[in-house]
């Protein structure tokens, strides 16, 4: 049996450049791992099945992106095995951690290593766009730059390792909701992207997080009260919120104070205490 970890990201600042004639909206935002992971179990077997640890139905076997993953592998090299795969979640689902999408990739990684690489670096990356938004960036993780629908990629070779905790409210938050609701006067300019992109490559971490902004959310604050409750609270805490991809996961740098650890307690928030790795 192997053994493999999946690593949570988080968005710091999301902007939306345009809506496509697809119907997709391009992004513009800095993805970052953190040290927070689901675990996963892959052994061969005589036929593919996905769980996980949530005995979810609804996450189980085809309707798992997992599964997904494994079947484009399939068509995409011509190599064919069963596996049983089963996935400890400890990522929240519809956090916008990308728990999901890190699943598809380490599980991609997993299948072409096991097959002694028959994929270079450009074609997982094009295996991995048919497979989700942000599969791509969880291939090699770190720090990046994620334009377009997730299948653009700059990877800094600077990697941060700064402390961080993320506060889940118990709410999923459903992506397509949430872009469903972006409006003309929610985009940005190029030509702004291209000043936050020089001011983060010139200055750093701190800089970028001066200027970070989230469009999608705010929709979320809007269309979840429960997200507009934790960053209202830590913000009332002294504490620079942000939320990650359309949420519902809000966290901030630094350690959790001790008013903040019962504050989750009492009102049922997930409390994660991590680092950017």
């Amino acid at each position: 049996m192997k053994v493999v970890r999946s690593p949570a990201k988080v968005n710091i600042g999301l902007w939306i450049t345009e809506k496509r004639a697809d119907g997709y909206h391009n992004i513009f935002s800095f993805f970052h791992t953190v040290d927070f992971y689901d675990v996963i179990y892959i052994k061969p077997s005589s036929r593919l099945t996905v769980k996980t640890s949530l005995h979810d139905p609804a996450l189980e076997d085809e309707k798992n992106i997992v599964y997904k993953a494994v079947v484009e592998f399939e068509n995409f090299t011509g190599f064919y095995e069963d596996f049983e795969i089963l996935i400890e979640k400890n990522i929240p689902l519809g956090s916008g951690l990308g728990g999901g999408s890190s699943n598809a990739a380490t599980v991609i990684k997993f299948l072409n290593e096991y097959f002694s690489y028959p994929l270079s670096e450009e074609d997982l990356i094009k295996l991995s766009v048919k497979v989700g938004a942000d599969v791509p960036f969880f291939l090699k993780g770190g720090f990046a730059l994620v334009e377009g629908i997730g299948d653009k990629i700059t990877h800094f070779d600077r990697k941060y390792s700064e402390d961080l905790f993320i506060v889940y409210p118990n709410v999923h938050s459903h992506t397509k909701l949430i872009y469903s609701k972006v409006t003309q006067d929610l985009l940005t300019e190029k030509d702004q992207l291209n000043i936050i992109f020089n001011l983060q490559k010139e200055y750093g971490l701190n800089k970028l997080l001066e200027v970070a902004q989230n469009s999608l959310g705010e929709i979320a604050r809007r269309e979840y009260p429960q997200i507009d409750e934790v960053v209202r609270f830590l913000e009332e805490k002294g504490y620079k919120a942000f939320i990650s991809g359309s949420g519902s996961s809000v966290y901030c740098f630094g350690k959790p104070s001790e008013k903040v650890k019962v504050a989750c307690k009492v009102r049922d928030w997930k409390l994660i205490e991590t680092k950017l790795t």
